[in-house]
């Protein structure tokens, strides 16, 4: 039997009599307070409320609906807990009424909650034992003041960077024709949704990725690939040890760093341990590209880029002492395989010829670190001018971020 016949069965129940039907039930979603936004990235406290404003009938006898995010990322919602808020609502879910068999928070189904609420006990069943068996409560939900159907809470610790829409969809409800029983008549009544609860990304705002990048345009594109060349990370979590083997060349501001959030940012903040010269944040889209001075051969960089802020107000921030808004990299000059030390296999790897005219995208020569200028193709400066005896054997793996 579909779970729209079990609901369906306890309400239809008894003779519907030619009275006239109620308005229409309208439901919404809302948070704390009656807010249609709050802040997510916790526990949100989420309420199912209804009425029916025009009251012709005696009050609710059945309502159901599914839940489901309609914003961008359509959030999982099937971890919301909802369940009746007081002992009046409690008619509607088993075993005093009748819900589908997941009970009265409804069936977690592709990511939704299907068929949230339930029904009271119409039919007029005495039990003891089978379900329905609940006394019937009138005039639930008449009149124009908004009523609590279902409350509870739904975990957005895991929400990323986009908002969740908790909406409701697929609404029914039957109305209480008559105020006599054990055997109630009932109406079926039209439901309309009246709003949904935005759950904005309140958590701090986290980046997603680190890349090493050239002295070129924001957009970070080059004719035939990208120039950006992602930074491996040994704790991709804290977002820390992060080794770049750049190429420092003799201009300033000449190293770039482009980091990427799930959000749009609209303003950027980066400070510097060590302090470096020349050093700027400017927002792209859903990165923010940040430039300097060279730092000391062997040197790791700490950025620091709390206060950085997405379009929607959310900002990097540092949370209970967190790091959350803190990476490190680490620049060791001509380390190609990344490993602390300027060894033979650096030396052989930057000095093959073979390798000459390559583009950093064609991914054939050991990665894209080769193009230790960053520069889009592997050049005679990549082959020849750092190749110089006085980098080889320089070891750096006693150098770590702090």
């Amino acid at each position: 039997m579909k779970m729209t016949r079990v609901l369906a069965t306890v309400a239809a129940f008894g003779l519907a009599v030619p009275v006239m039907a109620a308005d229409h039930l309208e439901l919404r979603v809302v948070g704390d307070a009656d807010a249609t936004s709050v802040a997510g990235g916790g526990i949100v406290n989420v309420f199912i409320q209804g009425r029916i404003p025009s009251t012709p009938d005696f009050g609710l006898a059945l309502w159901g609906a599914n839940l489901s995010d309609t914003g961008v990322a359509a959030f999982d919602v099937t971890g919301a807990v909802l369940d009746s808020p007081n002992a009046t609502i409690d008619q509607f879910k088993k075993n005093l009424g009748l819900t589908n068999p997941a009970g009265y928070g409804g069936t977690a189904i592709g990511g939704d909650l299907i068929q949230v609420g339930g029904g009271q006990n119409t039919i007029g069943n005495a039990g003891p034992t089978v379900f329905p068996v609940g006394t019937v409560i009138t005039g639930v939900a008449n009149g124009a003041a908004w009523i609590d159907l279902a409350t509870g809470t739904i975990d957005t610790t895991t929400q990323g960077g986009d908002d969740i829409v908790l909406t409701l969809n697929t609404g029914f409800a039957n109305a209480l024709a008559a105020n006599t029983g054990p055997v109630f008549p009932v109406n079926s009544i039209p439901v309309t949704i009246g709003g949904s609860l935005t759950i904005t990304n309140g958590g701090p705002l986290d980046f997603t990725g680190v890349a090493s990048v050239g002295n070129h345009a924001a957009s970070g594109t080059f004719p035939g690939g990208v120039l950006d060349v992602t930074i491996d990370a040994d704790d991709a979590a804290a977002k820390a040890d992060y080794i770049d083997p750049r190429q420092f060349t003799v201009s300033a501001a000449n190293l770039g760093v482009r980091v990427d959030f799930a959000e749009a940012i609209s303003s950027g903040s980066v400070t510097a341990n060590p302090a470096l010269t020349s050093l700027t944040a400017t927002p792209n889209v859903n990165s923010l590209d940040i430039t300097f001075d060279k730092p000391a051969n062997g040197t790791c960089v700490t950025f620091d880029i709390t206060g950085t802020q997405a379009t929607s107000g959310n900002t990097v921030d540092e949370i209970g002492g967190s790091a959350d808004g803190d990476f490190c990299i680490c620049y060791f000059e001509a380390d190609v395989d990344r490993n602390g030390l300027i060894n033979s296999f650096d030396l052989t790897v930057i000095t093959n010829i073979n390798n000459l005219g390559e583009t950093m995208d064609s991914g054939t020569v050991f990665g894209n670190f080769v193009d230790l200028d960053r520069s889009g193709v592997i050049n005679t400066f990549d082959l020849t001018l750092i190749v110089a005896l006085t980098n080889l054997g320089n070891d750096f793996s006693a150098v770590v971020c702090p």
